[in-house]
């Protein structure tokens, strides 16, 4: 599982990557989403993603085990659709 966290200034860039994000994983928030996809499947998304990119802002991307995963905690908002990574 990763979770990828980016802070691009440029609208359409932004949205490129918030729509092809959008494809891969579920969105947690504006501008970060939860992958639950192969190291060679992210290797593919980040190749990607830098295109996208085209030198705009950054894009962080975390690897998250499954134990880290199960110690997390969500305050305000609960995000129903996380907890199927949980299986």
């Amino acid at each position: 599982m990763f979770i990828v966290a980016y802070d691009i200034s440029d609208n359409k860039i932004r949205t490129k990557i918030a729509r092809y994000l959008e494809k891969k994983g579920l969105r947690i928030q504006k501008s970060v989403f939860v992958l639950e996809v192969s190291s060679k499947a992210v290797n593919y998304i980040m190749k990607d993603l830098n295109k996208i990119r085209k030198d705009d802002g950054v894009i962080h991307i975390f690897s998250v085990c499954k134990t880290c995963l199960n110690k997390s905690k969500v305050i305000g908002k609960d995000i129903p659709d996380l907890f199927f990574f949980l299986d």
